[in-house]
């Protein structure tokens, strides 16, 4: 009897541990992807026109290298290919021609959407993660 009321409770607190695991990965993954990100941007010196105005290469690339740092997050594996649609990641970046040490910086951010083990009326479906990176940009 007493085994049949601990169940539940051993099935919601390992649901609980694998959910910790699961955003854990994630925003790990999503950190290393920004940092990724914004030091490709400052190493190739990445400026307003060729990023910001939505040149296809530039934009493909910051996708392709966040895809790259997500690859084993869940629900991201091969089948996400492009960070448009359904995407769970969402990348966006800024240039700033003049920081706050007056010189141009690269902010990134990335938005990554982890599934979870929902738990009706106890715990959500997803949880989205957000990790913004500043990096100064090279002339």
């Amino acid at each position: 009897m007493e085994v049949g009321l601990l169940i539940p409770w051993m099935v919601i607190s390992f649901m609980a541990v694998l959910d910790f695991g699961f955003c854990a990965y994630g925003l790990i993954a999503t950190q290393s992807a920004a940092r990724t990100i914004a030091a490709w941007g400052s190493a190739t010196s990445v400026n307003a026109s060729n990023l910001n105005s939505g040149q296809s290469a530039s934009v493909t690339k910051v996708c392709n290298y966040a895809i790259d740092a997500l690859q084993y997050a869940p629900n991201v594996g091969s089948s996400v290919i492009a960070c448009s649609g359904a995407s769970p990641i969402r990348v966006s970046t800024t240039y700033n021609a003049q920081g706050a040490d007056k010189l141009p910086t690269l902010s990134v951010t990335v938005n990554y959407t982890v599934p979870l083990l929902a738990i009706p009326g106890i715990s959500p479906s997803s949880i989205t993660l957000v990790q913004t990176v500043q990096s100064p940009v090279r002339n």
